[in-house]
């Protein structure tokens, strides 16, 4: 039976609703014996009889493939060295989807659409006024996650609370105000889209499911589609959640994760991201 880890922070295991359970029987289902590992029990060691890693005291080499469900280079990078393990998804994508400011030079620099950003982590109010052309923007923590350490600005005084408590990481981008409260959630894997979900607020700008959004799954249009993958393409990512915002009859890249719950897909449609994840791994190590 082919061998393979998911690899968390062990913070994850405090949750109800994480997917231990589901990812290892989904993963039988297609063949494969998987393991859950937490980055905090790596062991990896270095010496005359060559490299080695463990879990907990529990040998991890002998794997064809690693799911990183974090960003730990350290990790990724070992496993990367082996040549013959499948890192899902390697240490240089991971890096770039976890740095806002990197996805966004990556996408631009593919020509694709993307919210105006500007980095200057001491800018006054003005100042980032004057470069994005209006006084109401997002400030944006550079490594945030789940709609977390994003704030709504629209004066000095608002400016200043947020760019204190993010500097010097932090970005600021254009206020798309036709998106506000709702945008699109789309996986790719594969280079395929293999799921997507509206995803809204009544009540805030927000509409990230871990902030109180609400969502239903839909059907893309091919606009949506392409831009997704060409989206993932860029940043090199082989499974990822893409953002996308509404911009007037067409879309923009708002971000691209690399490491996307799939909750909502489940709980809006009968689209399991596991099933179809391990049935991909499985194809694709056995030629």
């Amino acid at each position: 039976m082919m061998k393979g880890i998911f690899v968390y922070p062990r913070y994850t295991a405090t949750r109800k609703d994480n997917a231990f359970g589901w990812l290892q029987e989904e993963a039988r289902l297609c063949g494969i014996s998987l393991e859950i590992c937490f980055e905090e029990d790596c062991c990896m060691e270095y010496g005359p009889d060559g490299p080695s890693i463990s879990f907990a005291g529990k040998p991890m080499d002998d794997v064809a493939f690693v799911v990183m469900r974090t960003y730990n280079d350290r990790i990724s990078m070992y496993y990367e060295a082996k040549k013959n393990v499948w890192v899902i998804n390697d240490s240089l994508s991971m890096r770039i989807s976890k740095d806002k400011l990197l996805t966004h030079q990556v996408i631009s620099a593919c020509g694709l659409p993307t919210p105006r950003t500007v980095y200057a982590p001491y800018a006054s109010y003005e100042e980032v006024v004057r470069e994005l052309g209006s006084g109401k923007f997002l400030v944006k923590k550079i490594d945030g996650a789940k709609g977390e350490d994003i704030y709504l600005v629209d004066d000095a005084e608002s400016f200043d609370a947020a760019a204190s408590a993010l500097r010097p990481d932090c970005i600021f981008q254009e206020f798309i105000a036709e998106s506000s409260g709702r945008d699109i959630r789309v996986w790719v894997l594969g280079g395929k889209c293999i799921g997507a979900v509206l995803r809204y607020s009544e009540t805030s700008f927000l509409s990230n499911y871990s902030q109180g959004g609400k969502f239903t799954a839909i059907e893309l249009d091919s606009a949506a589609e392409e831009l997704a993958i060409k989206a993932v393409e860029a940043v090199g990512l082989g499974f990822a959640g893409v953002d996308l915002l509404f911009s007037g009859d067409s879309y923009t890249v708002c971000e691209v994760n690399g490491n996307a719950g799939f909750r909502t897909i489940s709980k809006s449609s009968d689209v399991s991201i596991p099933r179809l994840l391990f049935e991909y791994i499985s194809a694709g190590l056995r030629g």
